[in-house]
């Protein structure tokens, strides 16, 4: 048994990173229990809870999903009912934090956590977070579909929500993805018409794996745990994991193993001090 704890052992910034983002999930899951919304651990997350009883060693954050009713209704309640030191981030509370698209964030104050898509040049917080997807009916079509629809609206979406460097190419790209995106978000809207839909999963352009569930396989949810806590959980973790990763109980190479931050500090009045 391969020994992990070169990721994530006890004392390391990983671990405790993990337990910061372990602190948003346990009061999420208060506030939904306590008013009756439905979620579900998902991606990573969900995977490390089957897989390893936890994170993923060497995985850095916490993804979610909701039902779109919950999903609204949360954003309404947190306003009042999230506890001191977490922070809701919405497209309306902070609006250039690239949120929407069926995506928001619950940080946790004092901490700081840097991705490739993080822009200090815009005002948003940047701490340690979970992230919280909506999910949208889809039709049963084959992957392929699936996948040709995913690749375009997940890099049109990606592109005009987050930084890019100025360049001959990005300035024309800036003119050609709004069209583009525009027509193969209205191609699959017709699509989603005329095709039954019993699948489930978060919006298309938010995505850069995965393909949809049975809603039979996701509802009603289960309970999971995860770090020693009682989570919901698809119906199905199993059929799940498949329509996400195949094979997922396959251990990845060690070169696949990537940690997604650039920088974290899980206490930045400690590791920052006023000049």
């Amino acid at each position: 048994m391969e020994d992990f704890s070169k990721y994530n052992g006890t004392g390391t910034i990983l671990r405790k990173s993990q337990l910061a983002a372990l602190d948003i999930l346990i009061e999420f899951d208060r506030i939904c229990r306590k008013n009756g919304l439905t979620y579900m651990l998902e991606f990573g997350t969900l995977l490390g809870a089957v897989r390893h009883g936890g994170f993923i060693p060497w995985d850095d954050d916490v993804d979610v999903t909701m039902p779109s009713d919950d999903y609204k209704r949360f954003q309404e309640i947190a306003l009042s009912e999230l506890g001191q030191g977490f922070i809701l981030q919405t497209e309306k509370t902070e609006p250039e934090s690239g949120m929407g698209g069926g995506m928001f964030k619950i940080r946790k104050e004092n901490t700081l956590w840097i991705n490739d898509y993080d822009d200090f040049r815009r005002h948003y917080h940047k701490g340690i977070s979970i992230d919280v997807f909506e999910n949208q009916d889809y039709p049963d079509v084959s992957r392929k579909v699936i996948k040709f629809f995913r690749r375009r609206l997940s890099k049109a979406f990606g592109f005009t929500h987050y930084f890019n460097r100025i360049s001959f190419k990005n300035v024309i790209a800036y003119f050609i993805f709004p069209i583009s995106a525009l027509f193969f978000k209205t191609l699959w809207k017709l699509i989603c018409l005329v095709h039954k839909c019993n699948k489930e999963q978060p919006h298309i352009e938010r995505l850069a794996i995965s393909y949809p569930s049975f809603k039979k396989d996701l509802y009603p949810v289960s309970e999971i745990m995860f770090e020693g806590y009682s989570f919901m959980a698809p119906h199905n973790p199993d059929a799940r994991l498949k329509d996400i990763y195949g094979d997922y109980m396959q251990i990845p190479p060690e070169e696949s193993r990537v940690i997604h931050a650039k920088f974290i500090s899980t206490d930045t009045s400690v590791n920052f001090t006023n000049m």
